[in-house]
């Protein structure tokens, strides 16, 4: 009750701030990249805004809006677009208006994506299920095992008893367990660490697992992959999820008592585990070749059940018994999963049967278009295209015309309205925020395809948008922001007395179809789609969080951080040096920030690393292909967890190495 008022006290101070001006001003609440895009939107009658330092009050920047939109299509709201992307001294700002209005505070840094990334990612171990979170890991959020008792076989499986199926992770903001949601999360967590490895190698979120030597990410996927490796069955078939008859009262999970059941089996379901069970082969190999081979052979086991049954399990799709009324995740359409799961099995084996599956199949599904866990056909095209194995080059040409068509046609959107949203009116669905950022991850991919940033002020906008730079004024992640997600349709965060509800998790955004009484109740067809939200425990439809919607985000984010922190660099001097030549960093001691300067004298690959006393990387600064010149670059510690003490950092040019010590001192 207590933890309830607080929360609800929480929201109307922040109304309040909305009454008294900071309604009309939408900034990125998390902040902005020194160097990069920066845009805010604001809804008032001024025609001029400040940045102004929020600790001196001093202003640093003042310009003209340059552009408007009357009546913006998403909103209904009169438009102004401010852009200070001249402006790049790192800080903590406000903007404020000729006409007295003022934003939420953000701040400029190399590192404002650092705690977006550790946040959403650390939520998934915050999902686990069958294990205690402890205090030391946990901190407030900490729990008793719970489900301890997964499994039994619901009749409609044919079978009697008890299957062990202990494990994985809380779909969403009820206790059940889903292989098909399973598999669209498992995809782009190792899609995004397959691209970028080293933006994604932190193993320092405080999980159980941390400190191994594995990135962290790696090993919370393992998690997953341990559960549903359970889920297959001696047929090779996998069934498609582990839930109660009914959802979960309110109520912390250790608390619920329900029986559990395994649910047939089906082949929506089969082909999203042969998917990411190949895909597992080629993540985990270098880290643990046995667990590697055995997804491998648990995806060819599923392969072999998908092809000894051609037409889709159950007949129809998998469909909830009457009997049953938790997540259905139905899908009358099993192409796209077993045309993801050919692409796969290609580019962890080089058989070219899968390639073939693949190539004969590829126009019966269709090309780029939206991917969500019912349409999992773009992860497929994804892997086609950036396997580095032998491609169809009529496929690849066809399948890179396709994502450049959907990327023009994602940017067109964003491009007619004031947000940046790449959502047209009719596209809000539930789950609408997982949209905005899988068109990022279309974004990312093509730019690495092309070997360029083309893309990025576009993936820029999108995170400005789920992190507080829409009508909203919300920042839809908890724990990032001051207007932020606080109230989730999310059992745990609901239950466990902590004022604040577990950090990281993205609420579904923006639902026009109003699919919950709340939202009707509140809002009607007439209200513009990108308004038909609340932050509300009881709407389901537009507040709940799903493993599915955070992956992306931890995609996204991981990327931005990655960009921000670890590759940003640039040209000091116009000159050709004679040599390879490492600085000193200065200044030295530091804290939070140092410059760290280098020379080469040809092109070259230039990779920079930072190492802890005890020689364990934290993370690779740069790794790309630099022209001769005098170069430097900026390492931050803000918002990390770095620890005083002294640091290595290592250039390597071409496989000359050269070493320095540096200190940080908090």
């Amino acid at each position: 009750m207590i933890k309830t008022v607080l929360k609800y006290l929480l929201g109307f101070s922040l109304l309040l701030s909305n009454l008294f001006g900071q309604n009309n001003v939408f900034v990125n609440q998390s902040g902005y990249l020194p160097d990069a895009t920066k845009f805010l939107v604001c809804n008032s009658a001024s025609d001029s805004f400040y940045i102004v330092d929020s600790q001196t009050s001093e202003i640093k920047f003042a310009s003209q809006f340059s552009s408007s939109f009357q009546n913006d299509p998403l909103s209904g709201l009169d438009l102004k677009i401010g852009d200070f992307s001249g402006f790049t001294l790192s800080g903590k700002y406000i903007v404020e208006t000729n006409s007295g209005d003022y934003s939420f505070p953000f701040s400029i840094s190399d590192t404002v994506y650092n705690k977006v990334y550790r946040l959403s990612q650390k939520a998934f171990y915050f999902q686990r299920c069958g294990t205690s979170l402890l205090m030391r890991n946990a901190g407030d959020y900490h729990h008793l095992a719970c489900h301890t008792q997964d499994g039994f076989y619901h009749q409609s499986t044919g079978l009697n008893g008890f299957k062990y199926a202990i494990g994985g992770w809380h779909d969403a903001g009820d206790f059940g367990k889903y292989i098909v949601n399973a598999g669209i999360t498992l995809g782009t967590l190792m899609f995004g660490y397959e691209l970028f490895p080293d933006y994604f190698e932190v193993d320092d979120l405080n999980i159980p697992e941390s400190g191994n030597g594995i990135p962290d990410l790696l090993d919370e996927i393992r998690y997953e992959l341990d559960w549903a490796l359970k889920m297959q069955d001696t047929s090779g078939g996998v069934f498609t999820k582990l839930t109660p008859l009914n959802f979960a009262p309110f109520e912390m999970p250790e608390y619920d008592n329900a029986t559990r059941y395994l649910y047939q089996i089906s082949s929506a379901a089969t082909a999203d585990f042969a998917a990411f069970t190949a895909h597992a082969f080629r993540v985990f190999n270098d880290y643990d070749s046995l667990f590697a081979q055995t997804c491998l052979t648990a995806s060819l086991n599923a392969w072999n059940y998908l092809e000894e049954h051609p037409n889709i399990v159950p007949p129809g799709g998998f469909v909830n018994p009457n009997d049953t009324n938790t997540g259905e995740y139905g899908d009358s359409n099993d192409k796209d999963e077993r045309l993801w799961a050919a692409a796969e099995l290609f580019a962890s084996t080089n058989d070219s049967d899968f390639e073939n599956y693949y190539l004969s199949n590829l126009n019966s599904v269709g090309l780029f278009t939206g991917m969500s866990w019912q349409w999992v056909a773009p992860l497929a095209h994804l892997v086609y295209l950036l396997n580095t194995g032998s491609q169809n080059a009529v496929a690849y040409a066809e399948l890179k015309s396709s994502l450049l068509s959907y990327v023009e046609e994602l940017k067109t959107k964003m491009n007619s309205n004031g947000f940046r949203i790449p959502l047209n009116d009719g596209e809000f669905y539930w789950g609408s925020n997982s949209g905005v950022l899988n068109s990022s991850i279309y974004f990312i991919a093509l730019d690495y395809i092309n070997q360029n940033d083309d893309n990025f002020d576009y993936i820029i906008q999108t995170m400005n948008y789920i992190l507080g730079c829409n009508p909203l004024n919300q920042s839809f992640i908890s724990g990032i922001g001051t207007k932020r997600l606080m109230h989730p349709h999310h059992r745990q965060s609901e239950s466990d007395n902590v004022l604040e509800p577990v950090p990281g998790l993205l609420a579904g955004g923006p639902n026009q179809y109003l699919n919950d009484a709340t939202l009707q109740a509140l809002f009607d067809e007439n209200t513009p789609p990108a308004l038909c939200y609340v932050d509300s425990v009881t709407s389901y439809a537009s507040n709940e969080i799903a493993i599915n919607w955070n992956a992306p985000l931890v995609f996204v984010a991981g990327y931005l951080n990655g960009k921000g922190m670890f590759t940003s660099v640039g040209e000091l001097e116009n000159e050709k040096p004679e040599k390879i030549i490492l600085y000193q960093n200065f200044p030295n001691p530091f804290n939070p920030n140092t410059i760290i300067k280098f020379e080469i004298n040809k092109r070259a690959n230039v990779r920079l690393e930072i190492f802890d006393s005890l020689g364990r990387k934290i993370i690779t600064k740069i790794n790309k292909t630099l022209t001769p010149g005098i170069y430097f670059t900026n390492f931050s510690t803000a918002n990390t967890h770095f620890a005083s003490g002294v640091y290595l950092y290592k250039l390597t040019v071409n496989g000359n190495v050269l070493t320095k010590k540096m200190v940080l001192i908090k």
